[in-house]
């Protein structure tokens, strides 16, 4: 077994460890420094999760064997220790909990989506109905619904921005 097996490897800033669409059947354990989890489109990059010393990632490909759903790049300097599937399901013999931190870290995740897919729900409830208030307004006259309008894009977009700022620190809680 060679010295980088043992000790990870070293990611230089911005390069990427795992990339979406690749498909492997290895997880990965950050060892020390920062990764962040990416998509890209034409728009650019959307930041999925900040992770840290401890923190896993690529543990799905595990169990579906399916292409990586989106690109791990380091953030800073990261040593990151890849785990083969074959490898990890010999450590798992020796050691079962490991499978029940896998788990766990796993089932965290999801707690955290589903809290802060509720809170995007909410958020687009009321743009909709701040929207649908402002159309059954006869009444008034066009300044005031634009005046109006104006007040109610800035909520939403108060809104919208914290709900970035929660999805992509979000996952620095976990750690």
């Amino acid at each position: 077994m060679s010295e980088e097996s043992l000790l990870g490897r070293l990611y230089k800033d911005g390069e990427i460890i795992v990339e979406e669409g690749i498909q492997s059947r290895s997880m990965y354990v950050i060892q020390s420094g920062k990764a962040k989890v990416v998509k890209s489109d034409e728009d650019g990059e959307t930041i999925l999760a900040l992770l840290g010393e401890g923190d896993i990632f690529g543990e799905m490909s595990l169990f579906d064997a399916i292409p990586r759903s989106a690109t791990v790049k380091a953030a800073g300097n990261t040593r990151v220790l890849a785990i083969e599937h074959e490898g990890l399901l010999k450590r798992i013999k020796m050691d079962p909990t490991l499978a029940f931190r896998i788990i766990r870290q796993m089932s965290q995740r999801i707690r955290d989506l589903n809290t802060r897919l509720i809170f995007a729900q909410e958020t687009i409830n009321h743009a909709n109905n701040k929207l649908l208030q402002l159309n059954k307004t006869e009444n008034v006259c066009i300044k005031d619904r634009e005046t109006k309008l104006s007040h109610i894009v800035t909520q939403l977009q108060e809104k919208l921005h914290k709900l970035t700022e929660q999805f992509i620190q979000g996952d620095e809680t976990l750690q």
